[in-house]
């Protein structure tokens, strides 16, 4: 079973973060074992170690969608511990890109709406993952019944964004 994270423990493992547009995405495989997927994406909201407009690649859960924009917690791929999946890792590490995401699926959280306008960034809205722990009060809107979190005042809310 999988643990819960706090939002400031992603931030703190990532070395990267920022609002990324997905822009391309492929499912890899090696030894004919499916390996997950490597992304193509520009940042629209740099916040750490980033710049908007930058482009590069990222990997490796399967489920992102091309053409919507995530709030990502990166980290390089050969910084992840992978003691529990050996074989994985061996077989997997030249098919997948040098970063991947923090938390497995928990450091990608999708961004309703918008996000062309770097200036409204603070109204920008994340759809909060299951498992993944969020400072008290941080203010949030209902969207078609669910939780969404406002962008800018997460990013109040963490250690030195």
């Amino acid at each position: 079973m999988q643990a819960s994270m706090r939002i400031e423990e992603l931030f703190a493992e990532a070395y990267a973060v920022g609002v990324v547009k997905v822009l391309e995405a492929r499912e890899v495989s090696a030894g004919g074992q499916p390996c997950g997927a490597r992304y193509r994406g520009r940042v629209e909201g740099a916040i750490k170690n980033t710049a908007d407009g930058a482009l590069f690649e990222f990997g490796y859960v399967p489920f992102l969608k091309v053409g919507a924009s995530y709030l990502l917690f990166l980290r390089r791929y050969a910084d992840i511990p992978v003691e529990t999946a050996p074989a994985f890792a061996a077989r997997c590490e030249s098919v997948l890109p040098s970063a991947a995401i923090v938390g497995q699926w928990r450091g990608a959280m999708e961004v309703a709406g918008d996000t062309s306008s770097p200036g409204q960034r603070d109204r920008w809205l994340i759809r909060p993952p299951r498992l993944v722990v969020f400072p008290p009060a941080t203010r949030s809107t209902l969207v078609n019944g669910q939780k969404h979190l406002y962008l800018g005042d997460l990013l109040k809310r963490m250690p030195g964004p």
